[in-house]
């Protein structure tokens, strides 16, 4: 008995000694399995992904799935093709992958699309095929030099962890500055755009000469291409359009030195001259008030009169051949000739927000689509004519709700190059994915625009920074998502700095004012991201600003008004002015909320007080106190404002300036402080019900019901 029970556990503990050996087998079978393989060509080390699915490239071994049986399944229709190519226009609006540029085969960050996280995965792991197909290549040529010791596994697992250890750190740094975070840029990322033009309007506020030639150096370090120079009254037009040009428009002189430092500089000139609508400048005056699609409104050109055509040719004639100083002599000498090497390649027609069209008797038969389009080409055929080496630019808004058999039709796809505009953050919610397609249906190439100032409110002080950097990044993310549309590509970005919305409109922020933001678009769009070095981004070199202390200081903070007081202590041109602009935006500030207080929330100083004349005396001497600290404040601001502003201004500039921003705060308290001293002299009151107003008998209100 005692026997055969020592006999079953002798076997038992055989036969789980067996198991457990077979077991140890398996697991290191399984580790050598996915870790490493050496292949018989040399020692060359395989990665488990090779193992599994061959080695195509050198044809030298198959796969450890074919050797066991299973065969790959392939569907190109997952991954755009037989040749794991995304195919064309697949994004449709979204970002699509985006490559770290640095070493060969780089890493990619993939956004899904639309298509669904399947594509995303399949596109991930075409990706990873190609990253590693280079790699063992690379690795390869290593192994077969004298001494060589390639890994071409490990250097590559490597590689990624740091690429995404460097886009981790940079993003995080991004949310701490309160920059926002754009998937697919980041330092490794593609090219920035080729063109980054910085567009100067000048139809409002335009400054001396002087200092537009100071700002040039400043530009050209932050990475701009060239300038588009937008006129309107202040180009000195001569013969039969002398009327257009302001009492204070620019001399000839003054606009040759002006171009004279540019291609110094290497930088480009664009003129941009308007040929249909927002000529309130041509069309106001009586001497052109005949060429007006509706008497009431100087807006657009009626583009059917001979007159209007023989009008805009005269235009263009005038600015571009002052533009062209190498076929006129008579500008610049020889050895200025020589020197400016840049020569006049684009000019840019306008044709935007053409609001009157299709409504004179002339043009209302017609269609507004059609109507707009044969003026394009008309205007363009023109240029192409006179100056057949000129590339031609015009808005895109009035483009985008078009048909594509309209615009293939109209045959302007040949002629022109719409410049695609959107200032809000969402650029896909303006210019949709259907939009690019037709676009590129139509056009070899095309430009984007963004705004470093002028573009989110007709009466502000300072520019909104963060919006406009979004705008900016966003504005990088959709051109390398959409260029490859383009059988030539996106030609570039153009930085628009708004003076005034249109003719009549007030001014907006001035150009010193928007500096900060200028510089931080720009040297956003020469990198093709947003640099989070202090050291290495040319913002604050540029603007002659203290570095910040510290190693972890956040430099630029976009959600906290240090960011204001930072940009306060740099020495930029025109940083008098910007310190006066943030003085005056605080008084504003203080002023409207003590103006608001008094009329709405106080009860003593109110209109309806002031009409009556019936007040406490003693409550309104405690209001006028506050009323009192403010006139003073904004009365000094005032007397200085003619002495800093002269610096970048002419008098009928910061004049102007002047009475709309400040003189009104003057007048406001001034208002209130003459009515509290009458209020405070009164000694007796009458009897409650108050008597109404006579304007209330306008409407119906009888005070003896």
């Amino acid at each position: 008995m005692h026997s055969r029970l020592l006999i079953v556990c002798w076997r038992r503990k055989l036969f789980f000694l067996g198991a457990s050996l077979l077991f140890l087998l398996a697991l290191w079978f399984w580790g050598f399995l996915y870790t490493t393989h050496i292949t018989e060509d040399g020692g060359k080390i395989v990665s488990v992904r090779e193992l599994m699915l061959g080695s195509a490239h050198d044809g030298r071994h198959e796969s450890l799935l074919q050797r066991l049986g299973f065969h790959e399944r392939h569907d190109p229709a997952l991954d755009g093709g037989s040749n794991g190519v995304e195919p064309h226009g697949a994004a449709h609006g979204e970002q699509g992958s985006v490559q770290l540029e640095g070493d060969e085969g780089g890493v990619k960050f993939v956004k899904p699309t639309p298509g669904g996280l399947r594509s995303a995965k399949v596109r991930h792991t075409n990706d990873w095929d190609a990253i590693m197909q280079d790699r063992t290549d690379e690795g390869k040529q290593i192994n077969q030099q004298p001494g060589g010791k390639g890994q071409p596994s490990r250097h590559i697992s490597d590689e990624m962890r740091m690429a995404a250890e460097r886009q981790s750190h940079y993003e995080h740094e991004l949310k701490r500055m309160g920059v926002p975070v754009i998937a697919g840029l980041g330092p490794g990322g593609r090219p920035p755009p080729a063109q980054r033009l910085v567009h100067f309007d000048l139809k409002g506020a335009p400054p001396k000469v002087s200092y537009l030639r100071r700002l040039m150096p400043i530009l050209k370090t932050l990475g701009a291409t060239g300038i588009l120079l937008e006129y309107e009254d202040m180009f000195p037009y001569g013969g039969s359009l002398l009327p257009l040009a302001a009492r204070n428009a620019y001399n000839r002189d003054e606009i040759l030195e002006l171009l004279k430092s540019a291609f110094a500089l290497g930088l480009t000139v664009i003129p941009l001259v308007q040929t249909f609508g927002h000529l309130e400048y041509a069309l106001k005056l009586k001497e052109f008030a005949h060429l007006r699609e509706t008497e009431d409104s100087p807006q657009a050109l009626c583009p059917s009169y001979n007159a209007s055509m023989a009008f805009v040719e005269e235009l263009l004639t005038q600015v571009i051949e002052y533009h062209m100083p190498a076929e006129n002599g008579n500008l610049l000498h020889k050895e200025d000739i020589e020197r400016s090497t840049p020569k006049l390649t684009h000019i840019h027609i306008g044709c935007d927000e053409v609001y009157r069209l299709a409504e004179c008797p002339r043009c209302r038969h017609r269609l507004k689509d059609q109507l707009f389009l044969d003026h394009v080409y008309n205007v363009a055929t023109i240029v192409r004519r006179r100056w057949p080496h000129l590339r031609v630019i015009v808005w895109d808004d009035m483009l985008r709700h078009m048909a594509l058999d309209a615009l293939q039709a109209s045959g302007i796809g040949k002629l022109v190059e719409p410049m695609i505009w959107v200032y809000a953050e969402d650029i896909y919610k303006f210019v949709q994915s259907a939009t690019w397609e037709k676009y590129a249906a139509v056009f070899r190439t095309a430009w984007a625009a963004s705004a470093f100032k002028g573009a989110h409110g007709e009466g502000l002080l300072m520019p909104p920074i963060r919006r406009h950097l979004e705008n900016t990044l966003r504005w990088l993310a959709v051109m390398q998502g959409e260029g490859n549309r383009f059988s030539h590509g996106l030609q570039g970005l153009a930085l628009t700095g708004w003076q005034r919305y249109d003719h009549f409109a007030v001014l907006c922020e001035l150009l010193p004012a928007a500096l900060p933001s200028l510089a931080i678009c720009l040297s956003t769009a020469a990198k093709g991201y947003f640099d989070v070095s202090a050291r290495t981004n040319p913002i604050l070199s540029s603007l002659t600003c203290p570095e910040p202390t510290g190693e972890h200081h956040a430099w630029l903070e976009l959600h906290r008004d240090s960011m204001m007081v930072m940009f306060s202590r740099c020495m930029f041109p025109g940083s008098m002015i910007y310190r006066f602009i943030l003085r005056l935006a605080t008084l504003t500030t203080e002023t409207e909320e003590y103006t608001d207080a008094i009329r709405q929330r106080r009860g003593w100083l109110t209109d309806y007080n002031i009409r009556h004349n019936f007040s406490s005396a003693a409550r309104v001497d405690d209001l006028l106190g506050e009323n009192y600290r403010l006139l003073n404040a904004v009365s000094n601001l005032a007397r200085t404002a003619a002495s800093t502003l002269t610096e970048v201004y002419d008098h009928w500039t910061y004049g102007e300036f002047i009475e709309q921003r400040i003189f009104p705060m003057l007048e406001e308290l001034k208002r209130l402080e003459r009515a509290g001293e009458g209020l405070k002299k009164r000694r007796v009151w009458p009897q409650r019900p108050l008597p109404y107003l006579k304007p209330f008998e306008v409407l119906g209100i009888d005070e003896k019901t």
